[in-house]
Order: structure tokens, then sequence, then C-alpha cells
């Protein structure tokens, strides 16, 4: 995750800006210092970085302490409960087990699943939190790598073992059904975002309210910055070089997630391998769609849905977005080597023409 924007200033350019602060101290006079400012909190979890700001005037140690504890917690039960790395999550258990009677669920996971399959439904199996196993034999998953890619045999006997309508959930007892005994349920591609929403819910329940939470390239923003600006969230150029920004947005109690193709990927004798499989084909995506920004007031909502319309493609990607009044940013691989921007209507609503101006707080870069 890009964390700002490294400039390389000159001489003159460092003396400008040391007499500009000393005119700004002199044109303030004797009026008393704002203690309103920013915290930062960073550290890694989930197999990820993550990096929390909050805005706050007192703010003790003690309560910052009480805080980083907090973020920590958080952080370790989600992982604790949703990671395929660990042995002993819930979700590791359930993908263990081969019965096929209910089981149950710790309201965390269920409310995972729950969001899952519903994404699922409304993009027709394009979301599915049972491909593991193909992503695992492509070479993206926790399992080792592989020696060989798979066949089509090996794929079609793959997709018989997964499928997201093989989950059946049971709201009233917490519960979860799988019909088929060695479904395995992956949910990485969602569970971040759920993460993030978590992590912003207790800040806001310790009464700070301003902050912005980062987690993998997912983020989520409650009230303003200490500028009292809305938070400025790039959004990476989809290249694999190196960092650089395609858009930075203004983002005031809302989330941010995207999916690319540029991050994590292989390649193959015939050619570039992304991660990101449709559960449809059990095949990598292969489209000029690079990178697709979901904007939502969930990250977990847009966590998921940013992979679903990864995984459509452009065409029938935007028509889904249009359809479920998504704000989304589709950029699209030109024959020119450039990236083409395809903006929702929902999008343009939000966020008009390009902001510009200084650079972001943070970037949500290809998380899933």
């Amino acid at each position: 995750m890009g964390h700002g924007i490294e400039r390389k200033l000159n001489t003159a350019s460092k003396l400008a800006g040391y007499f500009l602060l000393v005119l700004l101290a002199a044109a303030m006079g004797c009026r008393p210092a704002d203690s309103t400012r920013e915290y930062r909190f960073q550290g890694s979890s989930m197999g990820t970085t993550f990096e929390v700001k909050v805005v706050a005037s007192p703010f003790p140690e003690q309560q910052q302490e009480a805080v980083r504890e907090a973020i920590q917690a958080q952080l370790q039960e989600v992982d604790g409960k949703m990671s395929t790395y660990r042995d002993a999550s819930e979700i590791s258990r359930l993908n263990r087990s081969r019965e096929t009677t209910p089981q149950p669920l710790s309201r965390e996971t269920f409310t995972v699943l729950a969001e899952a399959l519903r994404i699922s439904r409304v993009t027709g199996g394009a979301f599915d939190i049972t491909v593991g196993p193909l992503v695992n034999a492509w070479g993206f998953g926790p399992a080792p790598d592989p020696s060989s890619l798979p066949t089509a045999a090996e794929i079609e006997q793959l997709k018989l073992r997964s499928g997201w309508s093989k989950i059946e959930l049971n709201p009233r007892d917490s519960t979860v059904l799988k019909h088929e005994p060695a479904l395995y349920l992956d949910l990485s591609a969602i569970a971040k975002g759920y993460a993030v929403d978590r992590l912003s819910e207790v800040l806001a329940g310790m009464s700070l309210t301003r902050h912005m939470v980062e987690l993998g390239g997912e983020v989520r923003t409650s009230g303003r910055n200490a500028g009292g600006n809305p938070w400025r969230i790039a959004i990476e150029k989809p290249v694999s070089g190196g960092r650089a920004f395609q858009r930075i947005l203004p983002l005031e109690n809302l989330a941010l997630a995207t999916s690319g193709d540029y991050r994590n990927f292989r390649q193959a004798e015939d050619g570039h391998l992304s991660h990101t499989i449709d559960p449809r084909t059990g095949r990598p995506v292969r489209h000029e769609l690079a990178s697709v920004s979901v904007v939502a007031a969930s990250c977990m909502r847009a966590d998921g849905y940013a992979t679903a319309l990864m995984v459509l493609g452009e065409d029938e990607g935007y028509r889904l977005a249009v359809e479920q009044d998504l704000a989304a940013l589709f950029l699209v691989r030109t024959r020119e080597g450039s990236f083409r921007e395809t903006e929702t209507p929902a999008f343009r609503r939000l966020f008009g023409t390009k902001p510009t101006g200084a650079g972001p707080e943070t970037t949500g870069e290809s998380g899933s």
C-alpha cells in the first residue's frame, strides 16, 4: 500500500517552504493553537498491513493505548475466525468438516457469509466464496504452489465440488449447512472489508467519529480529516513496476475497495495469469479490465462487489454496476499502453469531474 507521495525538494523550495511557515506563524500572532490533531496507528494483520488515522482533541496517551489495543483485538478476532491460513480458525474447522448437517457459526462469520451469498445471487455467481480449491489449483491460495497448472478435466472436477448455491444459512439459529461435504469456503475477497467496517465501528463506539481506516488497500472514512476536509484517498494506477495514482477521491463517511490483476499474478507459457478466478469457468479472468474500484457505505459490500465486477469485466460488470446503482470506476487497458476510465452514473454523482490538489492520505490499492 502507498502511504503518501515521496517528494524530492531542492534547496530553493525548502527555503520557500520555511519562509512560508514563518509568515504564517507571524500572521497567527497570539491566537491559541488548535489542539485538534491527527494520530496514526500502524501495524500488520490478516497477512497485510493496516493504517488507522484518528482526529481528536484532547487525546491522552492512556486513550491512545486503548485505541491500539482495540485495533489489535478486533483484527485478531476477525482473523481468528475467518483466515484460511490459520488451522484453528472457525472457517478452517468448517472446511475440514465433512458434515452435511447444520453447524453453528459466530455472529461475525455468519454476517460475512450472508453478505457473500447475497452478492453471489446478485452477480449470478461471479462472486463465489467456494472458489478456494480452484484458487489453490492455480497457485494463488494457502496451499503450496502446484507443480503444474490444472487440466480441463481437473478444473471440471473442482467445479463439481464448489458452488455458492450449495451453502444454506439459517439466520434463526445462526447455522450453516454444506450440501457438498468437500465444500471449501474462502472469505479472503470480503473479510478484509468486514474487518475495516468493524474497526470503524469500534472507533465510533469510543467517541472517535473522525477517522480513516485502511487494511490491505481497503478503506473506510468517518467524518473529516484534521484540516476539516474530506479524507483524500488515492486509487492506484494499475501498473506493476511502481506506484502511481490514477485518481484521488474526497471521501467522507464512505468506504473504498479496489480489485485488480496487477499485483498478484503468475506467468505461464501462454502469458499473464490473474489471481482473479472466474468461478463460472474455473479459470483466471482474461480481459482488458485492469482494476475496478467501488465506493459504498460499507467496506465489506465494496470489497465483495469490486471482486465480482473484476470477474465480470468491463461490459458485463458495468451493466451490473449500473443496475445495482454502484459507484464504480473501471480502469481498462488500451492498445497504446495507457488506461481508459469508465465511471458509473453513481460514481459521477458522488465525485463529478476529477479532483485535483494535494496528495492523498492513503491509497486504495488492489487488495483482492
